[in-house]
């Protein structure tokens, strides 16, 4: 039987007031920190809300609790596909389709990842690429640390026929390479719990990366295929970080590390600075506004060579999610979202006053019978209810 937490929740999560359905998660999960339910159904609810890095988060500690639950890859899944994590993304895909085969949303889902890393690998191989810039994730801070330009780049005077070499044949003299210049960038983000640091080295091994990670120190040593030092991240930490806690993964794509932090405060820097640190405050309730119309963006940039209908696939996806069979606590609130979906106001009432006062064990739809009285709370056949702290 759902908790009171739990059974609220989901009713503000049926009627999209997903900041009321995170608070009260939140409550529910503080009294059952070991239901991968709750932890699921809070990664949805975090989805809905575009808090994606915090979404992949509890949708981990769901598969952590129960890792045979297609349903909690899914939302890891799109977590990451979000922050355009693809290749992890697909993982996840692939991880919930190996549990639940017949359910075609992974295949579309697995399709969408590899469309997404075969345009990078074409614009990477055409030149066309062009590395992520600084950005802002769900209002925390990310950095990337570019190239830096040498300055006899910048003044070189070897010809070019771009600007009237004598002769076409002749070939432009490329600029000289700062030696000084790191062969792999990094950029980091942050969550009010995690450090994310992500190191833009392709298809690392275990052999050719050591990582330190101590509570003020992080040290990420990178080596050729001869064993030589080709690239070093030493950086003494702006915060505290629990080593135990934090972990590291080896991707195609990047090396990436997962800083535990030991205080809830926002990093304004990843290196030790003098800038102050900010608390988390709970972000206030924002007063809905009409949405803006906006041009539908292209995917994953303007560079992409091939033509791939997003629109066909963002369709196949909805009808998938829609025609897909589900089970438990899942068909449960789907049932209770689509009947409540097309409900008059007196039934809504009715259906909301009922499933709340008995704790989740009668939905009624008759606000004639229900708004004249408490609804009791009424177990299933065999089952009794019992007061909380009382035998």
């Amino acid at each position: 039987m759902a908790s009171a937490p739990a059974a609220k929740a989901n009713a503000a999560f049926v009627d999209e007031d997903y900041d009321l359905a995170l608070a009260l998660y939140k409550q529910a999960i503080d009294a059952s920190p070991n239901d991968p339910s709750l932890y699921s159904q809070r990664a949805q609810t975090l989805i809905k809300l575009e808090n994606y890095l915090e979404a992949a988060e509890d949708a981990g500690k769901a598969i952590e609790l129960d890792p045979k639950t297609g349903r909690h890859h899914h939302r890891k899944g799109v977590a990451l596909f979000n922050l355009e994590e693809y290749e992890s993304a697909k993982s996840a895909f692939e991880a919930g389709q190996a549990l639940d085969p017949r359910n075609s949303t992974f295949k579309t889902w697995v399709r969408k990842c590899a469309a997404e890393m075969d345009d990078e690998v074409e614009e990477i191989q055409t030149g066309t690429h062009e590395p992520a810039k600084p950005s802002s994730t769900n209002g925390f801070p990310s950095s990337a640390v570019p190239p830096p330009v040498s300055q006899a780049a910048s003044t070189s005077t070897a010809p070019s026929v771009l600007h009237g070499s004598p002769s076409g044949d002749e070939p432009s003299m490329p600029p000289p390479v700062d030696p000084n210049q790191p062969k792999y960038r990094h950029q980091w983000f942050q969550t009010q719990s995690v450090v994310e640091v992500a190191v833009l080295a392709k298809s690392m091994t275990k052999e050719r990366v050591d990582i330190h990670i101590d509570q003020h120190h992080l040290r990420v040593v990178i080596r050729d295929a001869e064993g030589q030092q080709e690239y070093e991240l030493d950086v003494d930490l702006y915060g505290q970080v629990d080593p135990p806690a934090s972990k590291h993964e080896l991707l195609k794509s990047k090396t990436e590390i997962r800083l535990k932090k030991s205080d809830a405060i926002k990093w304004p820097t990843l290196e030790k600075s003098n800038q102050k640190a900010d608390a988390y405050a709970k972000a206030p309730t924002a007063i809905p506004t009409p949405p803006v119309q906006q041009p539908k963006p292209a995917y994953p940039s303007s560079f992409n060579k091939k033509t791939v209908d997003w629109d066909k696939l963002e369709s196949e996806i909805k009808k998938d999610e829609k025609d897909e069979k589900l089970e438990g606590d899942a068909a449960l609130q789907k049932l209770f979202k689509d009947i409540y979906g097309g409900a008059d106001e007196d039934t809504r009432r009715a259906m909301n006053k009922s499933f709340q006062e008995s704790n989740g064990t009668v939905l009624s739809t008759n606000w004639k019978d229900i708004g004249k009285k408490p609804t009791e709370c009424t177990p299933p056949t065999g089952m009794e209810a019992k007061k909380y702290g009382k035998e």
